[in-house]
């Protein structure tokens, strides 16, 4: 109540989101709980259910404040005693609530207002009152027998969240025509819609725990086992499913990018995923009870009950479970226990291993050597040994981002490992020497984070099924390192968390951000894939970008999520020339043939952002098999339709495969290459400035330089500052 923004002096003050969770809800879940407990231990009681009269609490309320007492046999009929109890019970909800108020000390908006709020107390008096009638009352029916007494465990705690919620709902409704009553709109609807999820939250896991006791007043035992393996035959199903439709190319990034079959799986991949889900903990919880007590939880009898039995060894396996989870999250490694150190290890065996002589342990292969640290690949002062400078491209996932609203789309930010500096432009650098370990981040590390695509978070494709499924099963790529960040200070020089068990959690429920003392990285394409972004943020010149990523549509959906995104983020606009001219592989097999080009050039307007400087050209080369390629690309062509647009997902390159790639690669920029330079003013004078501009006079179709003194032969205000000609400085 006193958290209203109409109850605070200035309305920035009061709690966060955290707070909110950590205080309010988690106080009004304690108190729900205790409150459930304290209902069924007082009125709960066989001899109770089978008195003629109220229970003792409620009568001696009735008669010390109204002096009449119904009948006796009023209080046990369907007709009146449902009534009764609503009646009694919605006075003192209706006390309750004008105590809060008058507690909270909230300046008046209005007469009505705390009259409204009594009302609204009145309600879920009365909303509870009907759940007690009704728990004492489901005895007498026979349908769960003595196996009521541990429904308030599944349902108590769920109902009365949802009666303070439904009387927050009352309360909204009666002061709409306040003053200010939007602010305490917007702030029961955030409220309201934790407590609806926490409750149902409650009773799914507690239905969960106590199944096979509930199902088995239900149903015969042998139905019961049956149910049993239903559940598990379903959980496999499932599984299998799930596994099968993530795996598949036809599952598309996003729905809205699909064709009707894709749609359809995309919406059937986090139903099989949730239906997994709940199958699973159904045959675990029913391999538990087994396991620890030979039958279900609750016993058919409660006579002769060995409580502190039963529920001691309960409290033992859960303070073992307590321990192990507290041992085993500072003793291992989150990063280093994951699939990520498989798919790192092998990357650098195959890749950066092949570029040096090793010498490898005899008996896995494998040479740390191989994995040198990121900041001793280039040394500003070593100017004599030239080397190209890395920026390897990776993104920080802020699915949880609540600061950002804009971002609920994209949920990551761009994240850069160069040999200098490592970190982003959102947080923070940090030098790449002390950045992410003792001596440093590596570069098998930083290359294995920019290809970790099958990651729990990922970005704008994170789905929250699908994160607790492979945190749950350990398919987990990302790297969890220090925030570079001012929240950073004490843990970016760390090689991951010292206590895995909170990242571990945070990953599994989506709630990865950039503002905590680590953050979780993932692969670059999560944000954005081409990498063109930071290029753009450093305002590059000349910028060569090699798409190669599935687009066997020729969407161009990874250009123009990052033309969008560096136009929204930097105010820099990028238009392209000749992107329309590329082709993909018609559908039904036939070569496009020669005469097609395979790049397109990008004009960046650096000027009318910063109103100096120059502007930069992108040479974009995008993939394509035309049918005039050489015959060992053809072979492998007509026999992998999909080429050379098949799905990374398969990891176990053929030679053929890579060699077909490989070979594209090589042909396609030898001629591109070969074109441009066979032009006079290019060949005479073969720089970076001068192939940019003959390829980019070529996509716009602009005649080209003079080759006899490099001037421009036409002066068009739209391509001046673009460096066209290689004259130009």
């Amino acid at each position: 109540m006193r958290s209203r923004p109409t109850c605070k002096d200035r309305p920035a003050s009061g709690p966060d989101q955290t707070s909110f969770l950590r205080g309010i809800l988690l106080g009004s879940v304690l108190s729900a709980f205790l409150l459930v407990h304290f209902i069924a231990s007082d009125f709960a009681g066989v001899a109770l259910l089978e008195c003629d009269g109220p229970p003792t609490a409620v009568a001696t309320w009735l008669s010390v404040c109204t002096d009449i007492l119904p009948p006796q046999g009023v209080w046990n009929s369907t007709r009146h005693g449902l009534f009764l109890y609503a009646a009694a019970a919605s006075v003192p909800g209706a006390v309750l609530y004008a105590l809060a108020w008058l507690i909270a000390g909230c300046k008046r908006q209005g007469f009505f207002e705390p009259i409204a709020w009594t009302i609204s107390g009145a309600i879920y008096g009365t909303l509870l009152g009907i759940a007690l009638y009704v728990y004492l009352k489901i005895p007498d029916s026979g349908l769960f027998g003595l196996q009521v007494y541990f429904m308030h465990l599944v349902f108590g705690v769920p109902w009365i969240l949802f009666s303070q919620t439904f009387a927050e709902m009352i309360f909204v409704g009666l002061t709409s025509y306040e003053a200010n009553s939007d602010a305490d709109r917007e702030w029961f609807g955030r409220s309201a819609g934790w407590f609806v999820a926490t409750a149902m939250g409650w009773m799914a896991l507690s239905f969960l725990v106590y199944f096979g006791a509930i199902i088995r007043q239900i149903v015969e035992p042998d139905t019961l086992e049956r149910l049993h393996d239903y559940a598990s035959v379903v959980a496999a199903i499932s599984g299998i499913a799930t596994a099968l439709m993530g795996k598949s190319s036809a599952v598309p990034k996003k729905a809205d990018d699909a064709d009707f079959v894709s749609y359809v799986l995309t919406l059937l991949l986090p139903i099989a995923a949730v239906t997994f889900m709940v199958a699973l903990v159904i045959v675990l919880s029913f391999l538990l009870d087994q396991m620890i007590f030979g039958d279900h939880l609750m016993p058919d009898d409660l006579a002769g009950f060995d409580w502190p039995g039963r529920f001691g060894a309960l409290i033992v396996g859960l303070v073992i479970a307590i321990l192990l989870s507290q041992s085993a999250s500072r003793s291992v490694n989150i990063n280093r226990s994951s699939l990520h150190a498989l798919y790192r290890n092998r990357l650098i065996r195959a890749f950066l291993g092949a570029s040096r002589h090793r010498t490898p342990d005899p008996f896995t292969d494998f040479d740390p050597a191989d994995n040198p640290e990121m900041h001793r690949l280039w040394s500003p002062a070593d100017a004599t040994n030239w080397r190209p400078f890395h920026v390897i491209n990776i993104a920080l996932n802020v699915v949880s981002s609540e600061r950002r609203l804009s971002w609920q789309e994209r949920k990551a930010a761009p994240f850069t490992v160069s040999p200098l500096h490592s970190g982003s432009g959102m947080v923070g650098y940090r030098l790449s020497s002390e950045y992410g370990g003792p001596e440093g981040i590596t570069l098998g590390t930083a290359m294995a984070i920019s290809g970790a695509a099958a990651s729990p978070n990922m970005g704008y494709h994170s789905s929250p099924a699908i994160t607790l499924l492979m945190t749950m099963f350990n398919v987990r790529l990302g790297w969890w390192l220090g925030n570079p960040g001012t929240n950073g200070e004490r843990s970016y020089r760390k090689a991951g968390p010292v206590f895995a068990l909170k990242p571990l959690v945070q990953e599994g429920l989506g709630l990865t951000s950039d503002d905590r003392e680590y953050v979780y990285l993932s692969d670059g394409g999560h944000f954005e894939n081409l990498g063109l972004y930071e290029m753009i943020r450093r305002r590059c010149r000349y910028i060569l970008i090699a798409d190669a990523g599935c687009d066997e549509g020729y969407k161009f959906q990874d250009l123009g999520n990052a033309v969008r995104k560096v136009a929204i983020d930097l105010g820099v606009t990028i238009r392209f020339y000749g992107v329309e001219k590329l082709m993909g592989r018609p559908d039904d097999g036939a070569d496009i043939g020669a005469g097609h080009p395979y790049h397109a050039i990008g004009e960046v307007d650096y000027r009318s952002r910063d109103g100096e400087g120059r502007n930069g050209v992108i040479l974009y080369v995008k993939a394509g098999y035309h049918g005039s390629e050489n015959e060992g690309i053809r072979g492998y062509a007509n026999s992998n339709p999909t080429f050379p647009h098949e799905s990374t997902i398969d990891q176990w390159f053929t030679e053929s495969q890579f060699e077909s790639y490989r070979a594209l690669g090589f042909e396609i920029a030898d001629g591109m290459l070969s074109r441009a330079l066979a032009r006079d003013n290019c060949a005479a004078d073969p720089t970076i400035e001068g192939i940019f501009a003959v390829l980019h006079r070529q996509a716009r179709e602009l005649p080209l330089c003079d080759s006899a003194n490099g001037e421009r032969v036409e002066s068009n205000p739209a391509t001046r500052n673009f460096g066209v000609c290689p004259s130009i400085k």
